[in-house]
Parts: structure tokens; sequence; C-alpha cells
């Protein structure tokens, strides 16, 4: 993407792991310090990355993103917020398999920010013959130094809203789309910005419903209590009429846990008793997710729940949050 308007920048760029850092071990490709800088700097030697003055930070520990936590998406979060007026930008590099969970609790918790955040990685190594990851973080970098005051995925030929991304090819270099993202970006109120921490020890659960698996879901469902459930349906937001799915969910509910109803399809809309198959969740009070994924649900719990426990607040909330995309 060109840059619409550059300036000298200060960005803080943090490496948290992934493809982008790896080297190969025995046991195949795994993130490793210290080999980004030399190739980063020599990008930023570039005429049209000139101005820009980068800090790059490498956790102690680089993560594979399959290993990425709740605690990791605050932590991140946190890093951002702590150096807010010492940077103009922000760069996370980060791996692709859970990057969209964790584009999507930045989103929430670092609420109506007026600086840029652009979290990006690759589908192969920096220093693998041909790897996309160069221009990946060129593209990053002239996000970075644009007008746009939001938190973005970059990759491939793409900048997308983090609150709207999925993954959805594990080896081509368009890794990522929105799928559900009508193309309207949030509108940022200058000098509202808001550090909203998620909580990581929330119990929340996250499930995806599968033809067979109905009284296995039910069982696991009634093990605990979770502050919240939400709950990947068929469709439009269709459940079966299973009896002991359907009990085990009114008991969640009866037990003050708050759920929402997500879609697995990639494209379309949560429309909640437009079928007699999703009115049981209509019934229960279950949140819509309408166009919103299952990482923007999940880590929304996790931050709203982090401040508020009372059903109304959180149902004003979500309404505003659900009508994003």
């Amino acid at each position: 993407m060109p840059a619409q308007h550059k300036a000298p920048q200060r960005i803080l760029c943090l490496y948290t792991g992934g493809t982008i850092g790896c080297a190969p071990t025995p046991l195949g490709l795994a993130p490793k310090a210290g080999i980004l800088r030399p190739v980063i700097t020599d990008l930023l030697t570039q005429e049209n990355n000139l101005g820009i003055t980068l800090t790059l930070r490498e956790y102690a520990e680089v993560l594979d993103s399959s290993s990425m936590q709740p605690a990791d998406w605050l932590r991140i979060a946190q890093d951002i917020d702590a150096a807010y007026h010492q940077f103009d930008g922000f760069i996370i590099l980060h791996g692709t398999d859970t990057l969209a969970w964790t584009a999507a609790a930045l989103h929430w918790q670092l609420s109506q920010i007026d600086k840029p955040v652009v979290i990006t990685g690759s589908q192969r190594p920096w220093l693998e013959m041909g790897s996309d990851a160069p221009a990946n973080f060129q593209r990053a970098l002239d996000a970075v130094q644009s007008q746009r005051h939001a938190v973005m995925v970059a990759f491939d030929d793409l900048l997308l809203p983090a609150y709207a991304v999925k993954k959805i090819d594990a080896d081509a270099d368009a890794a990522f789309a929105a799928p559900n993202w009508q193309g309207e970006w949030p509108r940022i109120k200058p000098g509202e910005y808001q550090f909203c921490p998620l909580d990581p020890n929330l119990n929340i659960l996250s499930i995806k419903l599968y033809p067979g698996g109905e009284t296995w879901l039910a069982s696991s469902i009634n093990t605990q209590v979770f502050a919240a459930i939400a709950i990947e349906t068929y469709g439009s937001g269709n459940i079966p009429d299973h009896f002991l799915l359907k009990s085990a969910l009114k008991n969640a509910v009866q037990a003050n846990s708050l759920i929402i109803n997500c879609s697995q399809c990639i494209r379309g809309e949560v429309r909640q008793g437009h079928y007699a198959a999703g009115s049981f969740l209509q019934e229960i009070n279950a949140l819509a997710a309408g166009r919103l994924t299952i990482e923007a649900a999940t880590t929304w719990l996790y931050t709203a729940l982090a401040k508020k426990t009372d059903h109304d607040s959180l149902r004003q909330a979500w309404q505003t949050a659900a009508h994003m995309v």
C-alpha cells in the first residue's frame, strides 16, 4: 500500500516470534532471536524509508504463534501502551497461525488509538530465498507512516482492519482476508485513546459445532462455570435440535455465562431466529455476532468482561462492537 503521507517517524517494532524470524532446526523451522536486526537495518537504508527511526525490541522468548496465549495478547498491548507517547507508530511481527486472534485482541485493548499499529509476518522465513517477508515488512512501514490511525494487518497487497481479519490460506502469500468487512474503517476520535487491558485469567470457552459432537460438547459445557462462551454455529446462527446441548447452554446462561453466537461461515451474517433452528439461542438471549469473526468475539469477551460484568452493560457494548463490519 503506498503511504498517503510520509514524515520523520519514530517507530517501535516488537518481534514476538513467528515464521518471519524462523531458522531451520532438527525438528523443523522455529523462531530465533537475533536474525532480523541486520535485514531490517538494511531495508531501512532504502530511499523510500529515509527519515524512519526504528527501535526493534525482540522478546526474550520468541514464540511460534500457535503457542500464543491471552497473556501474550495482554503483554503486547501493555508494551504499546507503555511506549505510546515515545513513538509515532508501532509494528508487531507475529506468526501467522494466530495472528488474527492477536490482531483482534489488540483492537479491543487499544481502544480509539490515534496512532497506527500494524501487525505483519510472513509465510516464509526472511532469510529464505524468495521470502514474502521483506515485502510484508515494507507494507507495514508504509502503513505505519500513513495517516490512517487504527490497529491494522498488513499482508501481501492488503491492509485490513484488525478486528475483521481471518487466516484463509496456510501456503499462499495472500494468507489473510477480511471476507465480511464492508470496507469502512473505524472512525477514530483524536484524544480519546483508552487502554483497556484484557483479563487473561477469565474462564472463556470458544467452541465449534460439528455433527455428532453435541453430547460431548454438552458434557464439556456442564463440567464448569464459564464467564462466557463464544460458539461457532451453522449458517446464519443455527444449532441442532439436541436436548443435551440445549440443556447445557441453558444451564450456562442460568449460571450467568454470556453467550455469543458466531457463524462458521467466513462470509454472511448471524441472523438469530431467522430459522427455527436459531430460535433457541434467541430465547436464551445469546448475543448475535452479526458479521464479526469468532476471533473478534472471543477476544472482545476477554476485554469487555475485564471491565464490567453486568449483562445489560455488556449487551449495550456488544451492540456497538457487532455493527463495526
